[in-house]
């Protein structure tokens, strides 16, 4: 465990000493110190370096790359979730699970787990294994959640056994009962944000549910490609149709707008021997793998470039000629370089799902006078990556992702809705229907 945490911390050389501060009500700013904060918060986050490669995913929807599906089910079809994720080390704690039931807000319903599930809420994590033949070492752990009875949303928390205090992972999901609908569809916003922004127009068909107050018993957010560090949230109607039972979100001012982004960069990393896309070089040290990938440029300002075939921020672990890529895959350096003329004001980070969307302080990447560039590494497992750059502004309270990459509207994007509902007598928000969208551009 030692050689690991030794390994971890050659990486994280920029390292923050000031205590954790919420950066934002969806995304924190996470450094090394950090870690000694076990408060938990009610959204996916890490707790401890040496916990890696976290994903909690769906055995519906894509059957090839499972590790895509997001965490967004209903009551109806019942797709089990599966939670897996690795320690460093050839050795490694046991740990417990539980869920939470929460409102809308992600603050914690008054529900307590009785009403919402059947087995005892405290779960065992006896299923895990030793990696095989990697250089880096790692146990990896796989869990498969228990069943719920209720809709709404849910966290899990992953702790060391015996001690709910010791959070080592939180992991938001959904679960819908589908009980409304939803129509929706990506248009083009009217005026000049009309080339960067992509605009959901949608309407709730809340049929026999009762309300006395639809503005306040009805909420919505939006996620787009399955993140809530931006996702729209507490949509209010703007027209009510009572004779319909039709809540319209049809909004002309941009409350229903994102920013389309632009494709996300990929690099692979499946293969030790050859280069995967984006690879400029590989190097097969003493104790690890070294990739570099090939110098990124700056895409803001340039023509919108389609060609990428992407995975909405995701990744998926995979080891060309391996078995059990999850236990065979290892983890590698991946060195990140950025061409940019001149540094800008803030600090720059490469972040995506592999990052749980925070702004860790391992992916941060520092500028290079000599060089022209922001270079940055940090430890990964061998897969396939989609990845940004985002920019920090220098009060740390804001990031900016189109200083670097730009934003399109004709970017493919995936959007989720969800539709809360508090009724007379409930003392918890369900959520009612749930509806995926693509832009299909």
């Amino acid at each position: 465990m030692n050689y690991i945490k030794n390994i971890l911390s050659f990486f994280l050389i920029f390292i923050f000493s000031y205590q954790i501060q919420a950066q934002s009500k969806k995304w924190e700013l996470v450094s090394m110190s950090d870690y000694k904060n076990k408060k938990i918060r009610y959204a996916d986050f890490i707790y401890d370096p040496n916990v890696r490669t976290v994903q909690l995913y769906t055995l519906g929807g894509n059957l090839v790359d499972k590790q895509l599906n997001l965490p967004i089910i209903s009551l109806r079809k019942r797709v089990p979730i599966i939670l897996e994720f690795d320690v460093f080390g050839d050795d490694a704690d046991y740990y417990e699970a539980e869920l939470v039931h929460c409102n809308r807000d992600w603050t914690p319903s008054e529900l307590q787990p009785i009403e919402f599930m059947k087995d005892y809420n405290s779960f065992k994590l006896n299923d895990f294994d030793f990696s095989i033949n990697t250089r880096v070492p790692f146990v990896h752990f796989k869990f498969q959640l228990p069943q719920v009875q209720m809709s709404g949303n849910y966290l899990l928390m992953v702790y060391k056994e015996g001690n709910k205090k010791d959070l080592i992972i939180t992991k938001r999901f959904v679960v819908s009962e589908e009980t409304a609908a939803i129509g929706a569809k990506v248009v083009d916003r009217i005026g000049g944000q009309r080339r960067y922004e992509q605009q959901i127009d949608f309407s709730v068909n809340y049929k026999n549910l009762v309300s006395v107050n639809l503005k306040r018993d009805f909420s919505v957010a939006i996620l787009q490609n399955g993140r809530w560090d931006n996702s729209l949230e507490n949509l209010k109607p703007r027209f009510i149709k009572g004779h319909e039972n039709t809540l319209d979100y049809s909004y002309s001012n941009g409350e229903n707008s994102f920013l389309g982004s632009n494709e996300f960069r990929v690099f692979e990393t499946s293969s030790i021997n050859g280069g995967g896309p984006s690879i400029s070089t590989t190097d097969v040290l003493k104790n690890f793998t070294r990739v570099r990938l090939h110098n990124d440029l700056v895409r803001n300002g340039k023509a919108f470039n389609q060609q990428q075939n992407d995975y909405n921020g995701g990744y998926v672990i995979h080891a060309f000629g391996k078995q059990e890529p999850w236990l065979e895959a290892d983890y590698m350096e991946v060195v990140f370089n950025l061409k940019v003329d001149g540094p800008y004001q803030g600090d720059v980070y490469a972040y995506g799902s592999f990052s749980e969307w925070q702004l860790n302080e391992e992916y941060k990447l520092v500028y290079d006078p000599q060089k022209k560039s922001y270079v940055g590494s940090a430890l990964l497992k061998q897969g396939r990556y989609d990845y940004m750059y985002t920019v920090l502004d220098p009060s740390k309270t804001k990031r900016d992702d189109r200083i670097i990459e730009g934003s399109f509207n004709l970017t493919r994007n995936t959007y989720d809705i969800i539709v809360y509902y508090r009724g007379p007598g409930d003392r918890a928000d369900r959520v009612v229907a749930i509806k995926k969208l693509n832009t299909n551009r």
